[in-house]
């Protein structure tokens, strides 16, 4: 099934059906900021937690956000699983790890492992993170709940970067495999729209960015929860996977980040760069690409 320009977002559940439960789960999860034409608007309680709480006046006298990695440390065991639908605490620090937990090293990135949740490390520190790219998990699990995602565009053209970091040569690996794959559809299908133009721009303003896009396939379908992107692979299993440039969202978690590149200001959550757009009149957060080498470092403002 193709999530095109065409296709509208929606929620999808692992098991067969979708009850009043997952209306009421959705509920119980994190209100986040949601898109508008003007930016991204604070949601009305973050985390089960008074809005007040995150919120200071600056030296400007404005009222700023506080972003998680500046709140209070939280203790080990309070994030819930990354495919649950309680709060991940995403970008929340925790003093010390108990007994037992693993390190584990993938795409060159440290992570400590325990019951199901990722932390990275850093100095004395940890930070609740989210699962690493080609972390797979069962498709039968009740408690998932994905939203489904909308493309502004595809690429069909295999783009080659001046520089490839080593911890993204997955993006370059997977887009030529992609790319010719998309054209092939392209052949195939009139009807379905790859928007060049659309792909074109982005590319040109990411490459001066110095961000690496990572391709979508345009015949799978792929799903987002809480910053995660997730395909459902050969075996059956959610992979989480690259944030795809043209993917679309309306919510952005709570730890994203505002920065500005170029003279411009973009939304940042972990390495994925999203820019606010506009599709068919309606505004979006739109993956844009990925950081990489020095710049990824200069803005992990937990170092």
């Amino acid at each position: 099934m193709a999530t095109n320009l065409g296709s509208s977002n929606t929620s999808t559940r692992s098991s067969a059906a979708r009850s009043s439960s997952a209306r009421s789960a959705r509920k119980n999860e994190p209100v986040v900021g949601n898109v508008t034409r003007g930016g991204l608007a604070s949601g009305a309680n973050v985390m089960n937690e008074k809005k007040s709480d995150f919120m200071r006046i600056g030296d400007d006298r404005n009222v700023h956000r506080i972003p998680p990695r500046e709140r209070d440390f939280m203790p080990w065991d309070r994030p819930c699983h990354f495919w649950g639908r309680d709060p991940h605490f995403y970008g929340y620090r925790v003093h010390t790890l108990p007994v037992g937990f693993r390190r584990m090293t993938y795409w060159g990135i440290e992570y400590c492992f325990y019951n199901g949740i990722y932390y990275r490390p850093y100095g004395g520190i940890y930070v609740v993170c989210r699962p690493p790219v080609g972390i797979c998990i069962e498709a039968a699990i009740d408690d998932i709940i994905f939203h489904t995602v909308r493309f502004a565009y595809f690429n069909n053209t295999y783009r080659l970067y001046k520089a490839i970091d080593t911890n993204n040569r997955i993006i370059d690996e997977q887009n030529r495999l992609i790319a010719q794959n998309n054209a092939t559809i392209a052949a195939q299908n009139a009807a379905l729209a790859l928007n060049s133009t659309r792909a074109d721009d982005a590319y040109t303003i990411a490459n001066r960015l110095g961000l690496a896009q990572s391709y979508a396939y345009a015949d799978k379908e792929y799903f987002y929860q809480d910053g995660v992107f997730y395909i459902i692979n050969a075996k059956g299993k959610y992979e989480v996977i690259v944030p795809p440039s043209g993917a679309l969202v309306t919510e952005l978690p709570d730890d994203y980040d505002i920065i500005t590149l170029g003279g411009e200001d973009y939304y940042k959550v972990d390495d994925t760069v999203y820019r606010l757009t506009l599709v068919d009149g309606t505004p979006y957060l739109e993956v844009l690409g990925q950081m990489y080498g020095e710049l990824s470092r200069k803005y992990d403002y937990n170092y």
